[in-house]
């Protein structure tokens, strides 16, 4: 059996959210791809498992390490972009509360957020 590489994660995890993810491939949508492949990528490269392994352990390392040093609004983005992955893996009941951090919001302020819109379902 043939061995997947960081570039094939990183392709593969575009491919979960593509599915997922409502919407024009434009702008917004276009962006969230880029950063799940980058996300694919960097978590197979450290822990050797592809988008359906990871686990919330693993999510949590990139927020953590991986974001460290961008801003606020963007470590927020990176955010949305786990969440949208976690949905669409079927996780988020499990995982959500886990990823509590000061990415959760824009200004980087600490707290627990309120109880909006369910994310999307993938069935």
């Amino acid at each position: 059996m043939q061995r997947m590489t960081s570039e094939q994660a990183g392709k593969l995890t575009r491919e979960l959210l593509v599915r997922t993810l409502p919407g024009s491939r434009r702008g917004t949508i276009r962006a969230h791809l880029a950063r799940a492949e980058r996300i694919g990528n960097l978590i197979h490269r450290r822990f050797k498992v592809g988008p359906y392994q990871a686990q919330a352990k693993h999510f949590r390392w990139y927020l953590e390490t991986q974001t460290l040093d961008l801003t606020p609004s963007t470590r927020y983005r990176h955010w949305l972009t786990v969440r949208a992955m976690v949905s669409a893996l079927g996780k988020t009941c499990d995982w959500m509360s886990r990823f509590q951090g000061p990415w959760i919001r824009p200004n980087g302020e600490l707290g627990r957020l309120k109880q909006g819109r369910p994310p999307k379902s993938v069935y």
